[in-house]
């Protein structure tokens, strides 16, 4: 397995704004943004049609036709097994199991995936060393302005069957993830539970995986599914250079308010007018309340 990636947070930049340029790359740059704050927990709105047009899954057993079954593409293509088509999107190969490609609907400059070159992953499988290994290893290379988040399962917003995490910036002028700018020792107000693990950035990908282990066992509780049992265990990741976040999900949306990752960290994009008033109508802390399990 390769050890390093050959990308530099520069090129990949420079490469999304070519492809953006040649509309191969849906982004807007200059998305309608709203804040606000519900009971201590901040929220931002962002309403961008560039996900207008993004596909959705009907249920974690909604496998791809059988046309993208045939064969492994040198690429441009899909990968057998796959939802995914990287025509067009692909950047390099991570490593001997993962490869990175942009987003085609992208919420920020860069949005990448970080896709198993096993197109027969699926997204409703927990996260595995490999996956970490590959994750660590872009966000280095990203010299850590990035954070990974993975959306397991259809009820943790997942959009597509073939297994990846993806990749965010930590804009200066947008809202992070909360777990980056709270201090280990100051509470956080979330309308859900959480399970949070922070630890020294040197910590290696063995032992981050080992602890979200033990973190996906405290999930299974939380969700009071089985420890024995084989179901899938639907929640949400966020990775970043000292910590690790996991949010056990119960279901994708709550009347037409619809969340992964992202959003269930404040960070919501909506397409729409229309969409954006599912969340402000109903309450954005009730709508987290509902996907996830209240506090």
């Amino acid at each position: 397995m390769s050890t390093t990636v050959t990308l530099s947070e520069l090129d990949v930049l420079a490469e999304f704004d070519q492809r953006v340029a040649k509309g191969v790359v849906f982004y807007d740059n200059d998305p309608a943004i709203q804040v606000q704050e519900v009971d201590g927990y901040k929220f931002e709105f962002a309403v961008t049609d560039a996900i207008s047009k993004k596909p959705y899954i009907k249920g974690n057993d909604d496998e791809p036709s059988k046309a993208c079954h045939t064969r492994r593409p040198s690429r441009p293509g899909y990968f057998p097994g796959s939802d995914i088509d990287v025509s067009g999107y692909e950047i390099a190969d991570v490593s001997d199991t993962h490869c990175v490609a942009f987003n085609k609907f992208c919420m920020y400059r860069p949005h990448m995936l970080l896709l198993t070159t096993d197109g027969y992953r699926r997204q409703y499988d927990p996260l595995s060393l490999d996956d970490v290994q590959a994750a660590r290893q872009m966000l280095e290379a990203m010299n850590w302005h990035h954070f990974m988040f993975y959306n397991c399962g259809k009820d943790g917003g997942c959009s597509r069957l073939h297994k990846h995490m993806q990749l965010a910036p930590l804009c200066r002028n947008r809202l992070k993830p909360w777990p980056e700018t709270t201090a280990a020792d100051a509470p956080v107000k979330t309308p859900y539970q959480y399970i949070l693990r922070r630890f020294d950035n040197d910590l290696g990908p063995k032992q981050i995986t080992d602890l979200y282990g033990q973190m996906m066992i405290e999930a299974r509780k939380i969700l009071r599914i089985d420890p024995n049992s084989p179901d899938h265990v639907p929640h949400n990741v966020a990775l970043g250079r000292n910590w690790i976040l996991v949010i056990p999900r119960r279901k994708a949306g709550f009347n037409g308010a619809y969340a992964n990752t992202l959003g269930l960290l404040g960070m919501v994009s909506v397409a729409n007018e229309a969409e954006l008033r599912c969340w402000l109508d109903q309450g954005a802390a009730e709508v987290l309340k509902q996907l996830a399990v209240p506090r």
